[in-house]
């Protein structure tokens, strides 16, 4: 006789649920915390943009415990309004119950009156049920990335003593010093932000995101530190020409965002001097880890980061489902 599945209630989200989404979601990805004070940051920010983000959750439950999570979401910086990123996510306990399929097809359903032309979603190499629970739905692999870490007590400073100087005719500046409430400041660092990102690799083109948009992050944003939020500046004409980024997280280590140079100003060895500026920063101020994403075909920076120590973890495979755009989703 076949084991009959139990039935699990589907229901939206509300902030309510964040405790139990961040109890799922830590269960699947114990090394990538989650908190709920990172849950609310997400929904302020998607709240607060100036694009009409589309964005939600569903929940799967059994006897009152939530023990599945779908979300889907649209990300400012690759904006379209028919395409999403998706995820599916079930408790450890309770995988091959029929928790995902369920998750999914619900999630397949709400999407389904906007007509999406493409869903993307990730999982890591190691998880052959995610990816093979992908394929089987249509999904390709269109990136894949890794997270790199350096044990910052293991930074080998000797052979780094004496490097990393700023070249003659630049200046580091941290946005602590810049002044991150200054309305100038952060126009500056937009600017430079906009033409950098664009070297990025990522799953969809890069779209423009207005200035209000990106400013937010300098405005009660909990995981911002202008200590190690660092901007080269061009001395001559008082361009801000580099950056590279550290950001507190939901654990203890410190996250890098975004690093690059300005086209016009590359082969100084910026990037390298502020790579080792952050790493001098987070050791000052006593932290562990610092932990920073690469596509792998971004050659130049996986080697600059290998320089330096990094290691890298298991790679996360993006993955892309497409829909005709006359027909629209079909679940």
């Amino acid at each position: 006789m076949t084991e009959r599945l139990p039935e699990y209630s589907i229901r939206p989200a509300t902030p309510a649920d964040f405790p139990a989404i961040a109890n799922v979601m830590n269960a699947v990805w114990p090394d990538q915390p989650l908190t709920v004070q990172g849950l609310e940051e997400e929904e302020k920010s998607a709240a607060a943009s100036n694009l009409p983000l589309r964005r939600g959750r569903l929940l799967a439950e059994l006897n009152a415990q939530v023990v599945g999570v779908a979300e889907y979401t649209q990300y400012a910086g690759m904006y379209h309004p028919q395409k999403f990123n998706v995820a599916v996510s079930v408790h450890p306990a309770f995988s091959g119950r029929g928790v995902g399929r369920a998750l999914s097809a619900a999630l397949h359903h709400a999407l389904a009156p906007f007509n999406p032309i493409s869903f993307t979603a990730g999982t890591q190499e190691n998880h052959p049920r995610g990816l093979d629970f992908l394929a089987r739905q249509g999904y390709a692999e269109v990136l894949r990335s890794f997270e790199m870490r350096l044990h910052v007590p293991s930074f080998d400073a000797p052979v780094w003593e004496g490097a990393g100087a700023m070249p003659p005719g630049y200046t580091l500046k941290t946005l602590a010093e810049l002044g991150a409430d200054d309305p100038q400041v952060q126009r500056r660092i937009y600017e430079l932000w906009r033409e950098v990102r664009l070297d990025v690799p990522r799953s969809d083109p890069a779209t423009d995101v207005p200035l209000p948009d990106f400013a937010r992050r300098f405005a009660d944003n909990p995981y911002l530190w202008p200590s190690g939020y660092l901007i080269a500046v061009h001395d001559a004409s008082g361009e801000y020409v580099a950056t590279s980024e550290l950001w507190t997280s939901d654990g203890t280590h410190l996250d890098t965002g975004l690093t690059g140079t300005r086209q016009a100003h590359r082969r100084h060895g910026l990037g390298l001097a502020l790579k080792l500026a952050a790493i001098r920063i987070a050791a000052a101020h006593g932290y562990d880890e610092l932990r920073t994403g690469n596509a792998t075909n971004n050659r130049p920076m996986i080697a600059l980061n290998e320089r330096l120590g990094f290691r890298p973890e298991l790679a996360w495979v993006y993955m892309q489902r497409e829909f005709g755009a006359a027909d629209g989703l079909h679940p």
